[in-house]
């Protein structure tokens, strides 16, 4: 009797997962009740490498670890704990948390050991239609460079990672800042902040280093090193800031927790940065 009361329990078990994880997929990942065992955690932000799908909670072909292709990390994550999930990119997430209220126009830059980039438009977190855009570390830059893990030739990535491993941070600051540079000139950003451990392991050379090459592009350019001091390079028109992301090794985890907490306050992600 023990061991058919047993197989009993098992199989009522497994039926409530099997039916909390189909409330949970069209809720999407928000399981009922969810919050219960955890007491005031209100749920769970993830950020994650990228490319995914933030809709879905769906990895994508992430760069160095293909077998995650397709892992629902929300729905996993959201039926193991019963808390809400939400799923980003890192370097979104890392945007979204960066935000100021209002329309102002940003780029973050995470350099560790890879490279990505978070792009605030207009007030707005930008995912593109196909949640992909921010792939800043794979635009190609030299056609017959050295291959980067995404399977092409020549991208940014490849080539700033490459210098970091010879130890040429001079070099590595360059070749970030010809990517700044592009986003600047396609997009019109107003701050470019910089985060990741490779960037705030020589925080001063990477903001020069970035700073440098937007000055030859747009001309006026302030930059903000480890110090908080500033220098202006000449030239007319609105200036476009150079800095550090302030909350440096937080950037990240700070930005993962405001994919749950911005829609408690208005803030949604890919809303308007002033909830309008």
């Amino acid at each position: 009797m023990e061991a058919a009361g047993t197989e009993a329990a098992e199989a009522e078990a497994a039926e409530a997962e099997t039916a909390e994880a189909e409330e949970a997929q069209e809720s999407g990942g928000v399981p009922p009740g969810a919050g219960g065992r955890w007491g005031s955690v209100v749920g769970v932000g993830v950020a994650a490498p990228g490319p995914l799908d933030h809709v879905r909670g769906v990895l994508r072909h992430v760069t160095g670890v293909p077998q995650l292709a397709g892992f629902p990390l929300r729905d996993a994550l959201a039926r193991r704990l019963g808390l809400p999930v939400v799923v980003d990119k890192d370097t979104d997430a890392a945007a979204l948390g960066l935000a100021l209220r209002g329309k102002e126009s940003l780029a973050y830059i995470h350099l560790g050991t890879g490279l990505g980039a978070g792009l605030v438009l207009d007030g707005r977190i930008h995912r593109g239609g196909r949640n992909g855009a921010g792939e800043f570390g794979h635009q190609v830059v030299q056609l017959d460079g050295p291959p980067c893990r995404c399977g092409r030739n020549g991208c940014l990535e490849a080539l700033c990672m490459d210098a970091v491993r010879r130890g040429r941070t001079d070099e590595a600051a360059r070749i970030l800042g010809v990517g700044a540079a592009n986003l600047v000139s396609l997009l019109g950003v107003d701050r470019v902040l910089l985060g990741g451990r490779t960037i705030l392991s020589a925080p001063d050379a990477y903001v020069d280093g970035v700073a440098a090459q937007l000055r030859a592009v747009v001309g006026a350019v302030g930059a903000v090193g480890a110090a908080g001091a500033a220098s202006n390079g000449a030239g007319g028109g609105r200036a476009v800031r150079v800095e550090l992301a302030p909350e440096g090794t937080r950037t990240v985890a700070d930005g993962a927790a405001q994919l749950v907490l911005a829609p408690l306050f208005g803030r949604a992600p890919g809303a308007p940065a002033d909830g309008g």
